[in-house]
C-alpha cells in the first residue's frame, strides 16, 4: 500500500525527490487514482500490511537498469554509486539557449560532490549557407563537470601494472599506467568539439551525436516519465499515447568504444625501480 501511494503521488508530479528519499509521505489526496470513468479506483488492497520502508530504495538505479540506453553505459562498479542518486532534474540558463542536467546524490564513499552537472549548449539559428535545412533548435556542444573523487574511488580510471626488465641488467621495474575505465560517469567528461569544424572526423561526429542524443533522451523522457521507467511500464504507456519508442535513439556502444579509444591513457607513466626478484610485487 505504501509503495502504491508513493507511486501515484510521483506520477502526479508531486514532490518526487522528497517521496523517493522518504523525507515526506504523500497525503491521501495525492494518492487518489481515477479510473477511465472518472471514479476513484478502489482496486488497491487497503488491508495489506504496511511496509516499514523509507522512501523508494534504488529508485534511480532501477530506472537505469530498465532503460536500455542508460543500462549500456552503466557498469557493475557504477551501481553502488547510482544507489545514492536521489534526483535527476533539468534547469535552464538565464541567458542563451540550452539546458543543464543535474544529478543529485546523497552522501557517499565515492566522491565529495552533492550534484554533478552536464550542460548542453543549443542554437536556434538557420545556417546562412543552407537556411532551408533549418529544423529547429539543435545541440552544438556539451560540458561536463569535475568529479571530486575520494582517494582510491575513481571508477573511471584503472591502474595497470606491468613488469619490465632493464636492458643489460638483472633488475626489473614496475611500470604503472592509469587508463580510462568504462563507466557511466564518463558521461561527465564528454568529447570536445575542435575549434575548426573541418577537423571533425566521422568517428568524432558519431561520438558527439551519441552524447547529444543521450542528453536529450534524459531531458525529454527519463525526467518527466521517471516513474514509468521505474515500473518498466513506459513502453505500454507510450504505445497508448502514441509517443514513439526508444528506437528513435541510437545505442551508446560507439560512445563508450570511442571514448576508450581516444582517451585510453589519462595520466603519465610512473616507474618504480625494483632492485631484486624478491621485491617484484608491490
Amino acid at each position: 500500500k505504501q509503495w502504491y501511494q508513493r507511486r501515484v503521488a510521483i506520477t502526479a508530479g508531486h514532490k518526487r525527490k522528497e517521496i523517493v528519499t522518504g523525507t515526506v509521505e504523500p497525503s491521501e489526496s495525492e494518492c487518489i487514482v481515477l479510473g477511465e470513468d472518472g471514479i476513484k479506483d478502489e482496486t488497491i488492497d487497503n488491508d495489506a500490511p504496511e511496509e516499514n520502508v523509507k522512501g523508494i530504495p534504488n529508485f534511480w538505479l532501477t530506472i537505469f537498469k530498465n532503460t536500455d540506453i542508460l543500462c549500456e553505459m552503466m557498469q557493475e562498479h557504477d551501481q553502488a554509486i547510482l544507489a545514492h542518486l536521489v534526483d535527476i532534474r533539468v534547469s535552464f540558463p538565464e541567458t542563451g539557449m540550452g539546458f543543464v542536467l543535474e544529478f543529485e546524490f546523497s552522501e557517499n564513499a565515492f566522491f565529495e560532490d552533492k550534484v554533478l552537472t552536464k550542460t548542453y549548449e543549443m542554437k536556434s539559428e538557420p545556417d546562412e549557407l543552407d537556411p532551408v535545412a533549418f529544423d529547429g533548435p539543435e545541440i552544438i556542444g556539451s560540458t561536463g563537470c569535475t568529479i571530486n573523487w575520494k582517494k582510491g574511488m575513481n571508477v573511471t580510471q584503472k591502474l595497470v601494472k606491468k613488469k619490465q626488465k632493464l636492458k643489460g641488467k638483472s633488475e626489473t621495474r614496475i611500470v604503472q599506467k592509469v587508463i580510462k575505465e568504462d563507466s557511466f560517469f564518463n558521461f561527465f567528461n564528454p568529447p570536445q568539439i575542435p575549434d575548426e569544424d573541418d577537423s571533425i572526423d566521422e568517428e568524432l561526429e558519431a561520438l558527439l551525436t551519441s552524447d547529444f542524443e543521450i542528453g536529450q533522451y534524459i531531458r525529454e523522457r527519463i525526467i518527466p516519465k521517471a516513474v514509468w521507467y521505474f515500473t518498466n511500464e513506459v513502453n505500454e504507456l507510450e504505445s497508448e499515447l502514441g509517443d514513439g519508442s526508444d528506437d528513435d535513439y541510437s545505442d551508446t556502444s560507439d560512445y563508450d568504444d570511442e571514448l576508450d579509444k581516444n582517451e585510453n591513457v589519462v595520466a603519465n607513466e610512473t616507474v618504480t625501480n625494483v632492485q631484486n626478484e624478491d621485491c617484484k610485487q608491490q
